[in-house]
């Protein structure tokens, strides 16, 4: 997740009067950018670190882009198919027989494809019953039955030769679709695993020498800055008069890295 303050000193310089300063938070806000850090820093760093969201590979947003063109090609081509054969004799629009055959059977080819390759990649991806997916092979289904009625039915018109030709990616198109629908109305138990944080949030109470040893794995000037950042935030806190001289002083006094102790101290 983002921060809405840029450092800890920002965060204390802008707190509400009417709200309970927590330590474990302005320690958070100090550490910001080590996230396997501040996942220690009590029910605070804790919070934050689950609201974190990982950067998604390329390789995530290139599967992501890949379903959303496949649901569309699924869905508009045999749509767009099944209409294209039925504007002659719906009068929709008016388009001759030798026209709108090969542009149905070539929209049911890219049904096809596309169709063959959702359900590869369905279940490359685990098999798991997702209702996008679902929603897309229903669609598919639904129009490639038409499809199988509305091109025997189109044979009687002039310039209609040659649809035989189109009819095999129009079974294949409804074959695959009806085995995907199948396949993953069967599977509806299995549903996608939630993403798990690479390092988990964790509870208050985690070892002390972990978070210290992190802490001092940092180069020198950066832990150095934290610090300030941490000391100057409580000073503004103090000036406010937010926190009194002994909170102070017990805050200046504490570890770095452990200031939200402070907090469990006072937590009923």
């Amino acid at each position: 997740m983002r921060f809405a303050y840029g450092s800890a000193r920002d965060w204390a310089a802008d707190h509400s009067a009417a709200m309970e300063v927590r330590f474990g938070r302005l320690e958070t806000i100090a550490f910001q950018r080590h996230p396997d850090i501040y996942r220690h820093f009590g029910t605070d760093g804790a919070l934050y670190a689950s609201a974190k969201r990982p950067q998604r590979s390329a390789i995530s947003r290139a599967g992501s882009a890949l379903l959303v063109t496949l649901a569309v090609v699924g869905v508009v081509a045999p749509a767009a198919a099944v209409s294209v054969l039925g504007a002659d004799r719906f009068e929709f629009f008016r388009m001759e027989a030798s026209r709108s055959v090969p542009i149905a059977g070539a929209l049911f080819v890219l049904a096809a494809i596309t169709q063959i390759v959702l359900l590869v990649r369905w279940v490359r991806t685990g098999a798991r019953y997702d209702g996008f997916t679902t929603g897309i092979v229903t669609v598919a289904t639904v129009f490639s039955l038409f499809g199988l009625m509305s091109f025997p039915n189109i044979a009687a018109y002039p310039g209609s030769e040659g649809w035989e030709a189109w009819y095999p990616a129009v079974v294949v198109t409804f074959g695959v679709s009806l085995l995907s629908l199948f396949a993953m109305l069967a599977r509806r138990g299995a549903r996608p695993a939630e993403a798990v944080a690479e390092h988990p949030a964790t509870a208050p109470g985690d070892d002390p020498g972990d978070v210290t040893a992190l802490i001092a794995a940092l180069p020198a000037a950066e832990r150095a800055d934290i610090e300030r950042d941490r000391n100057d935030a409580l000073r503004t806190l103090h000036a406010r008069d937010l926190i009194d001289d002994a909170a102070f002083d017990r805050a200046r006094a504490t570890p770095l890295g452990r200031l939200h102790t402070l907090d469990e101290e006072h937590t009923p």
